[in-house]
């Protein structure tokens, strides 16, 4: 039925003296979502080629360079930070755990939280990742130049405090 409708709009327009309006008007290169999406996937490909040979996943960045930072924090403070949900955090932190990369012990205060700290292993490991991350956002901000990498920061903050949900007129 689709199919039907494309083909006899395809010979209206072929037919017809005035053209169609472009689809997303300017094309897709004049589309924010689109260009995020874009640059998204070549920072993704960007991260592969120094972390990838590596075994390193963005989030075992973010996790490595987080303990680094807080030694100690709580396994629940851990997945807060990183935004990462309850059920996600156990398997991230046993395949830590299981490359050597984290111990775990129950915390003095409370009994029922566990503490994640850096083995001497991980934090040789965390402390290379966190060089060769600071060398590609360096990278990243000569291709940029520093004024507009400050304002593309700024610009990615504003983004992620969007609703996910927009209410828009959906007629």
């Amino acid at each position: 039925m689709a199919a039907k409708i494309r083909s006899k709009v395809r010979k209206r327009a072929a037919t017809s003296a005035t053209p169609l309006p472009r689809a997303f008007g300017g094309g897709l290169d004049e589309l924010i979502g689109y260009n995020l999406r874009r640059a998204h996937a070549l920072q993704k490909q960007r991260f592969e080629a120094i972390f990838g040979p590596l075994g390193v996943r963005p989030v075992t960045l973010s996790a490595l360079g987080t303990i680094y930072d807080n030694p100690d924090i709580k396994q629940t403070e851990l997945g807060k930070r990183l935004h990462i949900k309850r059920a996600n955090m156990a398997p991230l932190l046993a395949e830590l755990g299981e490359r050597g990369l984290i111990s775990r012990r129950p915390s003095d205060t409370d009994r029922r939280a566990q503490l994640v700290a850096l083995t001497p292993s991980g934090r040789k490991l965390a402390t290379r990742l966190l060089e060769l991350h600071d060398r590609l956002e360096a990278d990243l901000l000569r291709s940029l130049g520093a004024k507009e990498g400050k304002q593309l920061l700024e610009l990615l903050k504003k983004f992620r405090r969007l609703t996910p949900n927009p209410e828009i007129d959906q007629r």
